[in-house]
């Protein structure tokens, strides 16, 4: 029994000892992004057994606190995301989806970097959007460059953790812009945005003004609004499709016998790469409060909206894909023009604002988070586009994944199925996203130095027990 005594005082100073151990790894930690404390529980452990009692010692039991929410900091970092909830960021070490469920690694730091692929040198992508284009007529000619990234650029550029684990995805339709989610891990993608990345403009097909017309104007008078439109032209020899801004003109002119009655007809810019509009005249009725009422004919988009018809001049386009000129007709548009924002008024006739939904090509120029769970890039033609929609993975389980280096954990079976989940698909109200912020780490200070103190003392009375038995063993021995 006196054996029992040094057995369970070793015991206890290995359990303390390791105890310790996981304190000071939480101390150490305590500015950490995204790290999950450690705590060791104990229980009894049989040391020796005799008929009718036994004697116990102890035994350490480490428990992950995985599941609990650290602090929330923000940074005003682009590429910071904080997780508010429940789930793990999903992360590859390739770039390429792993081939065993048990290649994914998992973490909740959300400071992320962007990461240049030196394995992958391949520059086609880069160099398929990059390009330079001339078109000219008799009149004028003029140079529109897209984007050339400089050849320090040209490598696949990744979204990854500090330590190189590549963040994954679902990535948005290149066409639709339309995301493509499920539960499990087969549909995620590392998110890629490459430098100079092109984001293809667009011909206005929809626009909307909001203008006044000065209701005391001449009978013998017009009113012109100039307004931006933009074309699409096409190399047929290339492929390569450029966007070029022109000019609508909204030419009114108030009828020469009736009262709050104008007539809308359309021009295009003096440029002769221009065109012809067709589609006009149209009447325009405003009522007594200066209030646009009728439309006539009104265009297909409804009661106060007309359609018109543009006939683009050829343009010769020369891309760097292909040295071949071709002189081509530009795609003809139709312009569906919502005027129900149109107003006369006396006093000055201007324009108060409008939109249309046309673009020249841009090029990626930044990226960052959204509340929403999105990664968002920002192009050099002022569009934004939902590049990526960023998940999450859930456990049965989260204490039982295995714990990583790098503050990541990969999978363990103990930890039950993941699920992977998208924010407004399948999240059931468990986890929220906080955009530019940093989930911190979950260890109370206050917490740790209480916890350090009672193991200090247990460690001491351990010693103590142990000096003791020893002492009452020397005795022993010594007794003649």
């Amino acid at each position: 029994m006196l054996w029992g005594a040094f057995t369970n005082s070793m015991t206890a100073m290995m359990a303390q000892s390791h105890s310790m151990n996981v304190i000071s790894q939480n101390v150490v930690n305590i500015n950490t992004a995204g790290y999950k404390k450690t705590e060791d529980l104990f229980k009894t452990s049989l040391s020796e057994s005799y008929p009718g009692w036994n004697i116990f010692g102890v035994d350490k039991v480490t428990r992950q606190a995985v599941d609990r929410q650290g602090t929330i900091l923000g940074t005003g970092g682009n590429l910071d995301m904080a997780i508010n909830g429940q789930g793990m960021f999903i992360l590859s070490p390739t770039a390429g989806m792993p081939d065993r469920e048990a290649d994914y690694t998992f973490g909740r730091a959300g400071n992320f970097l962007w990461k240049v692929d030196t394995t992958d040198t391949s520059t086609t992508a880069a160099a398929d959007t990059t390009y330079s284009v001339s078109y000219s007529d008799t009149w004028n000619s003029t140079t529109s460059r897209g984007a050339e990234p400089p050849s320090s650029n040209l490598r696949p550029t990744y979204l990854s953790t500090p330590d190189g684990q590549y963040l994954l995805a679902f990535a948005s339709d290149p066409t639709t812009g339309v995301f493509t989610t499920s539960d499990g891990l087969s549909d995620l993608t590392a998110v890629r945005t490459d430098a100079y990345t092109l984001s293809a403009g667009m011909a206005t097909s929809t626009l909307t003004m909001r203008a006044n017309i000065d209701s005391n104007t001449n009978k013998d008078d017009t009113v012109e609004f100039g307004i931006p439109a933009y074309k699409a032209v096409e190399n047929p020899d290339s492929g390569v499709t450029d966007y070029l801004s022109d000019q609508i003109n909204f030419v009114l002119t108030p009828d020469p016998t009736l009262e709050n009655v104008w007539s809308l007809d359309f021009t295009l810019g003096s440029n002769s790469t221009s065109g012809t509009a067709t589609g006009g005249p149209y009447t325009l009725t405003f009522d007594g409060d200066g209030r646009l009422t009728t439309v006539d004919p009104a265009g297909a988009g409804g009661d106060l909206f007309v359609d018109t018809s543009i006939a683009w001049n050829d343009v010769n386009f020369t891309s760097t894909v292909t040295t071949a000129s071709t002189a081509t007709p530009v795609t003809a548009s139709t312009i569906s023009i919502d005027l129900s924002g149109l107003t006369q008024y006396s006093g000055n006739s201007l324009i108060y604002n409008f939109e249309q939904n046309g673009n020249v090509n841009g090029y990626l120029r930044d990226t960052y988070f959204t509340n929403d769970g999105f990664l968002v890039g920002s192009y050099s033609n002022n569009e934004t586009r939902r590049m990526y929609q960023i998940p999450v993975a859930t456990f049965d389980a989260p204490n039982q994944l295995m714990a990583l280096s790098g503050t990541r954990w990969a999978y363990d079976e103990n930890a039950g199925d993941i699920t992977v989940r998208a924010q407004g698909v399948n999240d059931e109200g468990l986890m929220t996203w906080t955009a530019a912020a940093v989930e911190q780490s979950n260890v109370a200070i206050e917490d740790e130095f209480t916890k350090m103190i009672i193991t200090q003392k247990a460690y001491t009375m351990a010693t103590k027990v142990f000096q003791t038995a020893d002492e009452m063993t020397t005795t022993v021995r010594d007794l003649k």
